[in-house]
């Protein structure tokens, strides 16, 4: 976990600053956070995923906890065929987790298992990049993407299972101008959260070590996304 995800747990542990958060962006240097605009052709999950997003029950932790840092009631979007994806466990969490993404196809159907990875123990904010990895997910194609806590290995149906999905789309001609005329994080995770590009908003978002502004905008997003979820009536 890198220094900006660090700082990123604390914030999440932190419930009066969870709270405040709505102050907190709304400081002088925040002033041109853009917020998340989810995308104006945005489509409801396929029916592959459930409306919570989550199944499985484990009496060693709280599902309720596990907080996937994407959109589950709409499909979230991604330019680059390299997304990041992020989540967060509580602190008390200490089973281990597996990672897992599967291509859709055109029935809506997880068609392959693209790319699965097994994770040590941990909590707090962790994320996969796919770069890292060498695997490239493919333009125009959906998937799902699921974190699974491992309960109890000889009682499967028992782990948690959270899930979401993703469309690989292409990059809008104005947006990729607009990136363009800039190299800041902080600017660019702003123009990928207008756009619609979650994925992409959060990946520049988590990027720099020891940002606590950068950690704000991600709230910010977090914030944003909780809204429009609970508007859509998942909580």
């Amino acid at each position: 976990m890198n220094k900006s995800k660090g700082i990123l747990h604390r914030l999440f542990n932190n419930l009066f600053l969870i709270t405040c958060i709505s102050t907190i962006i709304l400081l002088p240097n925040q002033a041109s956070f853009a917020g998340y605009k989810p995308p104006p052709n945005q489509k409801p999950p396929s029916g592959y995923t459930d409306s919570s997003g989550v199944r499985g029950k484990c009496s060693a932790t709280d599902n309720s906890k596990i907080l996937l840092l994407a959109p589950v009631t709409h499909v979230g979007q991604a330019t680059s065929s390299y997304p990041s994806f992020a989540w967060f466990l509580p602190k008390h969490q200490s089973l281990p987790i597996e990672f897992s993404i599967y291509e859709l196809n055109d029935d809506n159907q997880a068609s392959k298992q693209v790319f699965r990875d097994k994770l040590p123990n941990a909590s707090g904010v962790m994320n996969i990049e796919l770069r890292e990895h060498k695997q490239a997910l493919k333009l125009g194609k959906r998937y799902v993407w699921q974190v699974e806590v491992l309960c109890n290995p000889n009682r499967p149906s028992r782990n948690i299972v959270v899930s979401a999905e993703i469309d690989i789309v292409e990059l809008p001609s104005s947006l990729k101008a607009a990136l363009s005329k800039t190299d800041s994080p902080l600017q660019r995770a702003n123009l990928y959260a207008e756009a619609g590009m979650w994925y992409d908003a959060l990946k520049e978002a988590l990027a720099a070590e020891n940002n606590l502004e950068l950690a704000i905008v991600t709230l910010g997003l977090m914030e944003e996304l909780a809204y429009l979820e609970k508007t859509a009536y998942v909580f």
